[in-house]
């Protein structure tokens, strides 16, 4: 009796510790990244940057005093320059600092905004988040090359302050 006892008592072991087939495991899902990215097309070409920076600081040129600046970064090389007005909306594209003065740096030349726009649609200085869109037509400083940049999209996230 005592050998048929302990079978009993082992096999009722195993079945408690057996794994019911019918439970199944929910994973665990995994977060959708939410990077947004300082893009835009030179002439066509698509370039990501691989960073930006910012910071905002006093001008000392009334009635403005306070300015934005924008570098952006591809292979450790500024590629791409912006100099705007704290503020969110429509700010067009030129090479006075009543407007937004954006340019556009290749290995060769570098190419100042003569027309386009710069779109802000978060210009939070509080937070230091810059977001928005762009798009220029530059010209280059000391010559006549051009460079046409389309579908900017900004994203900054770091602002230092002066």
């Amino acid at each position: 009796m005592k050998k048929s006892t302990l079978a009993i008592a082992a096999v009722a072991l195993l079945a408690a510790c057996k794994k019911d087939s019918t439970t199944t495991t929910t994973p665990t899902p995994t977060p959708t990244p939410t990077t947004k990215t300082f893009t835009f097309k030179a002439d066509g070409t698509s370039i990501t940057l691989d960073s930006a920076k910012a910071t905002l600081y006093n001008l000392g040129v009334a009635p403005y005093n306070r300015e934005i600046d924008v570098y952006g970064f591809k292979g450790g090389k500024t590629v791409i320059e912006f100099h705007f007005l704290p503020k969110t909306g429509k700010q067009n594209a030129s090479t006075s600092f009543s407007d937004a003065w954006l340019t556009y740096a290749d290995d060769t030349k570098t190419y100042d905004s003569q027309s386009g726009e710069l779109n802000l649609t978060v210009c939070d200085t509080v937070n230091n988040k810059i977001e928005g869109t762009f798009n220029f037509s530059g010209k280059e400083f000391s010559g006549t090359a051009t460079k046409t940049i389309t579908e900017g999209t900004i994203y900054v996230d770091n602002m230092k302050k002066q």
